[in-house]
């Protein structure tokens, strides 16, 4: 199975990191086809809800008119089988950029009729810092774009630096569950 792995971290160390090597590694003992990138990485502009009625080209031909590197994503997202979507908790949410890309996403990918990457497998982490608070807030915004995408959400993982070593062991039971079915 291919699966992708998205960080929407912008530090290449800490949580976030660790939670994406976890996953990273399993799957890799698993022998999946597996990538990772980072959404950081990227020029992601924010939608500007463009056109008559706030859709632009989004809603009719799916595809966003702004010209960073988010056609690329999307295009690069949408060939894998699986997702693995690791972001940060940022005040109780995902992080901004993974706001951001998903922002677009949606709007690209749903339609009145359809939502053209529906029943793709999914597994989400919230990896929160500090205090940890926040993880279930995050989580919920998490399975709101599950439930407007139609994807298959195989678990919801909220990591803390205090429960990290408990929960890499559930990430990789996760990593297993997402490619096994």
């Amino acid at each position: 199975m291919k699966v992708i792995v998205i960080s929407a971290s912008p530090n290449k160390i800490g949580l976030t990191n660790t939670c994406v090597e976890t996953c990273v590694t399993a799957l890799k003992k698993q022998k999946q086809e597996v990538e990772t990138i980072c959404l950081n990485d990227f020029n992601i502009e924010r939608c500007e809800a463009c056109g008559p009625r706030g859709w632009g080209n989004c809603l009719e031909k799916h595809r966003c008119g702004k010209k960073d590197d988010f056609g690329l994503l999307r295009e690069k997202i949408n060939s894998y089988e699986a997702i693995i979507l690791i972001s940060p908790v940022y005040f109780w949410e995902m992080s901004e950029v993974a706001k951001t890309f998903f922002d677009r996403y949606k709007r690209c990918e749903f339609s009145d009729e359809k939502v053209l990457s529906k029943n793709r497998r999914i597994m989400f982490v919230a990896a929160a810092g500090g205090s940890g608070r926040g993880t279930k807030e995050c989580l919920a915004s998490m399975s709101y774009l599950a439930h407007f995408l139609k994807w298959k959400v195989v678990d919801y993982t909220g990591v803390t630096r205090a429960n990290v070593m408990n929960k890499k062991l559930q990430m990789i039971k996760s990593v297993k569950k997402l490619i096994t079915g």
